[in-house]
């Protein structure tokens, strides 16, 4: 399948902000996590725990702001912030759904490689009517891979897809996690988002194909 300027036998999304609409249900748990605790929130404290997932992004949190708080209290704070927003209100991107579906007809496998954790994931999944489509799911968290700082996550996806990642197109929309997956040899795709988070023009120069939305793609 031709994805951009590449042809590729395999493709791995990440989920919060690049297949799905979903930043913002973090934007809501950061600032009640810090305004709980009389701290301020900002733009990079946010892209940092988006990075390292909960349990590395719980400690970051402890150690950063020096919160007598055990990692387990907070990341069951967040959890508990977090699963009705990923439950009910968390929708797909445009077209999302739409170039999901065109992989599917030319059998192409997907997976999706991400830092949120699978009780929050899998809910929005089937909410949204796509929980059967990935072949494989690898979660930060579970692989114990440090988060996206580095591109264990993909080199996993692509092992279990049968692909090596150089065969693969990878769908980000953080510059951090953007630049892990270049490390594997991909073809990175960078997913425009409106959350402040992402660095667009940053993003647009690490990225090989930068797009507003998969609709871009379904007119190739």
């Amino acid at each position: 399948m031709r994805v951009g300027t590449a042809d590729v036998d395999a493709v791995i999304f990440d989920f919060d902000g690049t297949l799905a609409d979903s930043m913002w249900v973090w934007d809501d748990v950061d600032r009640r996590f810090l305004a709980k605790r009389n701290i301020p929130f900002t733009a990079e404290y946010g892209e940092m725990v988006a990075v390292l997932g909960f349990e590395l992004g719980a400690q970051f949190s402890i150690e950063h702001f020096h919160l007598d708080e055990t990692p387990e209290d907070i990341i069951a704070e967040w959890q508990q912030n977090a699963e009705e927003g990923y439950a009910t209100q968390v929708m797909l991107k445009p077209g999302a759904k739409e170039f999901l579906k065109r992989c599917k007809s030319e059998a192409l496998p997907i997976a999706i490689a991400t830092s949120l954790q699978r009780y929050l994931l899998e809910p929005a999944l089937k909410n949204n009517g796509i929980f059967g489509m990935f072949d494989t799911i690898c979660i930060c968290d579970e692989l114990q891979c440090g988060g996206k700082s580095n591109p264990a996550v993909y080199e996993e996806a692509a092992r279990r897809l049968g692909v090596s990642p150089q065969r693969c197109a990878i769908f980000e929309d953080v510059v951090t996690p953007a630049k892990s997956a270049k490390q594997t040899g991909a073809y990175v795709v960078g997913v425009y988002d409106e959350h402040k988070q992402q660095a667009t023009e940053e993003l647009r120069a690490v990225v090989d194909l930068f797009i507003e939305d998969f609709f871009e793609l379904l007119s190739q």
